[in-house]
């Protein structure tokens, strides 16, 4: 063991498979040389891990050796992804040097995002965001030790060609917004000429120039696609045409009783087509349904359940869908450290029947291919610290 005075020098190691274990880690990455501590983070409940570790060298050449040589490589069969250790929380999420890099063709890797990027100064960090199967979601990150780096990297990189297309480079907002205009839209309830990727994108390139553009399937197979335009006008004019475009045939709408003028839920057989809200956007209409009584701080039937083990790209929308076959759904909520899931959530219902139903029939459920855990949160007086289960809570 070392001395009480030792500074190890230490790398984070991501993107792990769950079966890499502390003895692998250190056979690796000992070959770079003396390592002092590997530590593999867990679950604290299951022990299962994480997907990401921390690596102590005795040297700082030893660790720069590593993140230099190791970097990207595979570890049992799937590339890792390692960087510096920075335990400066106020510096980590400020996002002073990070851009953000969209339209990225879907079979550019981290190692070529990284190469792109290095001549314009030494890189901390490059992430490319990946939807639970391991594909490209078409966008990623790029951070930068110098702010200085990041300013000539923009004006160079954007509309560079990567992967035989052209990327758009911007300084990471950190998921904040212009209050004027907007230039991301939200689209669900997809009709079926416009379930594939081509068909959709074609349509809403008549709007104007589109900047990133990715469609997903939600936990119950169902499309929905997020669009980011260049300009605010052809996002708003999308939303104008789009939005509540009836998707039944005419058939269908001489077959079905009409609707009940007094639910005001969004029709299931409209196009949704709506400004992509942000994160706190999202987290300040919640808090106005706590005002206006839709939430738990004037329900006091209410019960919520808590969420944990949760991948980090889950949604508050697929979080309510995961749900919502076991009772009525007050609320679903993620809490957040900036862009980043803190891994729990909440669902709140509107009896204790329907919650103990979910806690019975979500054992064991896995979302985005991550089995979840689930138990009755511990409620506590609402204006006294909000609310709790295990780990976390929501105040």
């Amino acid at each position: 063991m070392a001395g009480k005075g030792t500074n190890f020098v230490s790398l984070y190691v991501g993107d792990l498979q769950k079966d890499v274990t502390e003895q692998i880690l250190y056979d690796v990455f000992n070959a770079m040389g003396a390592v002092a501590s590997v530590r593999v983070c867990r679950d604290n409940q299951t022990r299962v891990s994480l997907g990401y570790a921390y690596v102590n060298f005795i040297q700082q050449a030893d660790a720069e050796k590593a993140l230099q040589d190791l970097n990207y490589t595979e570890i049992n069969g799937r590339p890792c992804r390692i960087m510096r250790s920075n335990r400066d929380p106020s510096k980590r999420k400020s996002g002073a040097g990070n851009l953000t890099v969209r339209n990225l063709e879907k079979s550019v890797t981290h190692r070529q995002l990284h190469e792109a990027f290095a001549a314009h100064g030494k890189i901390a960090s490059v992430k490319i965001a990946m939807d639970h199967s391991g594909t490209s979601k078409g966008y990623g990150f790029v951070q930068f030790d110098e702010v200085e780096a990041a300013t000539v990297a923009l004006e160079k990189m954007n509309g560079a060609q990567l992967g035989g297309q052209a990327i758009t480079v911007h300084t990471f907002t950190g998921g904040s917004k212009e209050t004027t205009g907007f230039t991301n839209i939200y689209l669900k309830q997809l009709p079926d000429e416009l379930q594939s990727e081509d068909a959709l994108r074609k349509e809403l390139a008549a709007f104007g120039e589109i900047v990133s553009f990715v469609m997903q399937t939600d936990v119950r197979s169902r499309k929905f696609a997020l669009c980011e335009f260049a300009k605010p006008e052809a996002a708003a004019a999308a939303v104008e045409k789009m939005h509540g475009r009836d998707n039944r045939t005419e058939a269908e709408k001489a077959s079905e009783p009409p609707q009940d003028e007094s639910d005001d839920r969004f029709p299931e057989y409209k196009l949704f087509c709506q400004r992509a809200q942000t994160k706190a956007e999202r987290a300040a209409e919640l808090r106005q349904q706590f005002k206006a009584g839709g939430g738990p701080g004037r329900d006091h039937n209410d019960v919520k359940v808590y969420v944990r083990n949760l991948d980090d790209d889950v949604t508050e929308d697929q979080l309510r869908e995961a749900f919502e076959s076991y009772g009525t759904i007050t609320f679903a909520r993620i809490p957040k450290d900036g862009d980043q899931s803190r891994g729990f959530g909440f669902v709140c219902f509107q009896n204790m029947e329907q919650a103990n139903k979910a806690v019975e029939s979500a054992a064991g459920k896995e979302i985005n291919g991550k089995e979840i855990r689930v138990e009755i949160a511990e409620k506590r007086e609402f204006g006294k610290g909000g609310w709790k289960g295990g780990g976390g809570g929501f105040s």
